[in-house]
């Protein structure tokens, strides 16, 4: 069940046991805090976990990349590239984690979906492709952005408001041509092969998924979160379906849609420490137990209340 907007909270959350681990110390949570802003008073044990994994392990990729030396002049541009990749994932996590702080569920389950998607495309380009992948993988963004621009200048050809639209179609053309002359120097420079197939940038999302083993993860966490990035129907028809129910079960199933959201933020968290998990081990980085000790952290804290987010448990009868 997931967050249905337009339904009001009339009880709280404090019925979610805090989770207890002891793995990671919180060192994060007040720097989180005053970031954003949130009230010193306001109860951010929901979020404390997570925030304090997504911070630690950006600390520990940032730390580890920026103090990396290469040698090789390809290897030092995807080493900077990865570095910004995941900043811009954890600030979409960060954002995440501020949405179900300060009650906004369905927000936070959309930017969840951009943090699993982030995510992936990093552990895509760090444990499957190379540095000709990377090169493929702006490209194809160039690529697409300037088609459609020729698809929009094609489409205002002869229109009273050409003369205004056309100049604007055509900075932005320059904009994406400097950058593909960037690419080219670049390729040039550092001989990175981006015709071997090694170097492929799948455009499916889901053979990205499917390459690092993670076609389940695809159906469980990414296509799950679309319901709230999309505007899709499941939230408005259960919505209308709940109206003649009694306000008891409309709270219940409130309830467990908040929690679910919970969870998410969670589960979209792991996808990000995983992200940071694959730069460093591609980079050499040999012991990493801290950034599993994240992970586990987050594992245990989905575990805890899973089953008020409404997922289902199945016992193992054959080990009873």
């Amino acid at each position: 069940m997931r967050s249905p907007n337009g339904w009001c909270i009339f009880y709280s959350l404090r019925q979610l046991k805090p989770f207890t681990g002891q793995i990671i110390i919180m060192t994060h949570v007040s720097k989180f805090r005053n970031a954003f802003n949130i009230d010193p008073n306001a109860d951010l044990s929901l979020v404390e976990v997570a925030v304090d994994a997504i911070y630690g392990a950006e600390n520990i990729g940032f730390d580890f990349l920026a103090n990396l030396e290469l040698n090789d002049q390809i290897d030092d541009f995807r080493k900077y590239a990865l570095i910004n990749l995941l900043n811009r994932v954890f600030k979409h996590a960060q954002a995440m984690l501020v949405a179900i702080a300060t009650n906004s569920p369905a927000s936070a389950e959309a930017l969840a979906r951009i943090v699993v998607e982030g995510s992936v495309n990093i552990m895509y380009l760090a444990a499957v492709g190379e540095s000709g992948t990377l090169l493929q993988f702006f490209r194809s963004w160039l690529g697409e952005h300037d088609r459609k621009l020729s698809a929009w200048k094609q489409k205002v050809q002869g229109e009273e408001f050409a003369g205004r639209i056309l100049p604007m179609i055509e900075a932005r053309r320059q904009v994406v041509h400097t950058l593909e002359s960037y690419l080219k120097k670049v390729e040039s420079l550092c001989s990175a092969d981006t015709s071997a197939i090694c170097a492929e940038w799948p455009k499916s999302l889901f053979k990205r998924f499917e390459a690092l083993g993670l076609e389940t993860d695809y159906y469980e966490s990414y296509h799950r979160l679309s319901g709230a990035s999309h505007i899709t129907g499941e939230d408005t028809v259960t919505w209308l379906l709940s109206l003649n129910m009694p306000i008891e079960l409309r709270q219940q199933m409130e309830l467990e849609a908040w929690v679910y959201s919970i969870m998410m933020s969670r589960v979209a968290s792991s996808f990000f420490v995983q992200a940071v998990a694959s730069c460093v081990i591609v980079h050499g980085r040999k012991n990493n137990e801290d950034l599993l000790e994240c992970r586990s952290s987050l594992s245990k804290s989905i575990e805890q209340i899973a089953s008020a987010a409404g997922v289902p448990i199945f016992k193992n009868e054959a080990a009873e």
